[in-house]
């Protein structure tokens, strides 16, 4: 008789599979526990094994097809036999091939695997569908047939599956119920099959569950997960970002700026700043290379104001004021200060006051009025040694700034190879304020503004 391969059910919510592809064809001699297709279900994708010997008489599901859980894919017999007519229009095997017990005599979920006559007899209590010989040995071994997984095509206990119960010990509890290729690979790998729920009907361990569910002492063995709930601000964070993808057409430009003379200068203010402070008995705050970058970015949102504008509904307005934003990371996520007036500060104070904001910050001593109303943002990375990234907007700002690390550069100097301080800085704007032309112009005049960075000073 020509036995079924069926599209497995691997979950309650499962309602169809896709055979990625067969590792057999029609013809191919099989035995039972071989893998015969690889199968994508709605969470994973797992190899599908034979519960029969054989050869390989019909596959009906082509490679990519989509196929209804318990349908029909393929049918094993001997050389020869003939199958069932409903293999030429991929039946379903949750049907019996002839009637079956009693219903009356069915628990609610043996219904759902009727089994047909002349295969099963039930046990003595009525309740658990076996076939003759299971019962039989049941019987004779004190094995009670409600702690053995069923391993019948219909949802019958068959002797197989006493015998495997049996093999659990003396108690008669039923051992792991597992395919022979997933008993072959646990005895290889030293994976106890105790405790590993596997995916097929009854609980049947297959090769692939040994992968998610094996002991911890196998390599690559599941851990146990860490559910950690997000702060506020990584939730308004997220939300915020969320909103920005959704709504705002989002373009990145990208550009490098010499720094190397930038950052002699900085070297340079920081030694006379130090000699200065050693005489009045403090050390003086040292100038970083971004708050050079906040002070250029000030100057050039000036001279192209657009840049510095939010959109209000249909109505774009022109702020009067530069209220710069800076990227901030936290242990309770990322938040963005806001230096307000930013184009009256010096590059001392603005130093000073991004430093002072940044450290209210991380202790989480912002107020409000520190948070809102900024009109351009700075999200500096560079000192995690990313070199390029797409920074998404805070709305409704036009734009933000990504700056990324410096690196290393050769460069020609007439005939002379010299080596140059090269910084990436990332653009990205809101199309619908921002055109490329202008958002190109901003960030040329960004990057002459930190090759010359006298002029940042001034």
């Amino acid at each position: 008789m020509a036995n079924s391969i069926i599209m497995p059910k691997t979950g309650m919510a499962m309602e169809e599979g896709v055979i990625i592809e067969w590792r057999v064809k029609e013809g191919d001699k099989i035995s039972k526990g071989d893998v015969v297709a690889l199968i994508e279900t709605d969470k994973s994708t797992m190899e599908l094994e034979s519960d029969y010997d054989g050869v390989i008489l019909a596959i009906l599901g082509k490679a990519g097809e989509t196929v209804p859980v318990t349908q029909v894919i393929a049918w094993v017999g001997q050389s020869g036999e003939a199958i069932p007519a409903a293999a030429s229009s991929g039946g379903s095997s949750a049907a019996p091939a002839s009637g079956g017990p009693p219903n009356t005599t069915l628990s609610d979920s043996e219904k759902a695997y009727p089994v047909p006559a002349q295969a099963v007899a039930l046990s003595d209590n009525g309740k658990y569908p076996a076939t003759p010989a299971a019962r039989t040995l049941a019987k004779e071994k004190g094995i009670d047939l409600g702690a053995v997984p069923p391993g019948g095509k219909y949802g019958e206990i068959r002797k197989i599956d006493v015998k495997a119960a049996l093999s659990g010990g003396a108690s008669g509890g039923a051992a792991p119920y597992a395919t022979p290729l997933a008993r072959r690979m646990a005895e290889a790998e030293g994976i106890s099959l105790a405790g590993i729920h596997g995916s097929g009907h009854g609980g049947k361990i297959f090769s692939g569950d040994l992968r998610a569910g094996g002991t911890a002492a196998r390599p690559g063995a599941a851990h146990e997960d860490t559910r950690v709930p997000l702060t506020k601000i990584q939730q308004i964070t997220g939300r915020r970002m969320a909103e920005s993808r959704q709504t705002i057409p989002e373009v990145t430009a990208q550009i490098k700026a010499d720094v190397s003379r930038l950052l002699e200068i900085r070297r340079e203010l920081n030694e006379a700043a130090g000699k200065a402070g050693s005489g009045s008995g403090g050390p003086a705050p040292k100038i970083t290379i971004n708050d050079f970058v906040l002070a250029a970015v000030v100057k050039a949102l000036t001279a192209y104001p657009r840049i510095n504008s939010v959109l209000d509904g249909n109505e774009l307005v022109y702020k009067g004021s530069v209220n710069l934003g800076m990227a901030v990371a936290t242990s309770r996520g990322l938040v963005v200060p806001v230096i307000h007036g930013a184009q009256d500060y010096t590059l001392a104070g603005l130093s000073l006051r991004a430093a002072e904001l940044a450290a209210r910050a991380r202790d989480g001593k912002l107020g409000p009025d520190e948070m809102s109303g900024g009109t351009f943002t700075v999200s500096n990375i560079g000192m995690y040694g990313i070199t390029a990234f797409t920074p998404i907007i805070n709305p409704p700002e036009a734009a933000i700034l990504g700056v990324c690390a410096v690196e290393d550069e050769l460069a020609l100097e007439g005939e002379k190879v010299v080596n140059r301080k090269k910084m990436g800085l990332s653009l990205a704007y809101d199309h619908r304020i921002v055109d490329g032309a202008e958002s190109s112009l901003f960030l040329k005049a960004l990057k002459d503004l930190l090759e010359a960075p006298l002029l940042i000073l001034v």
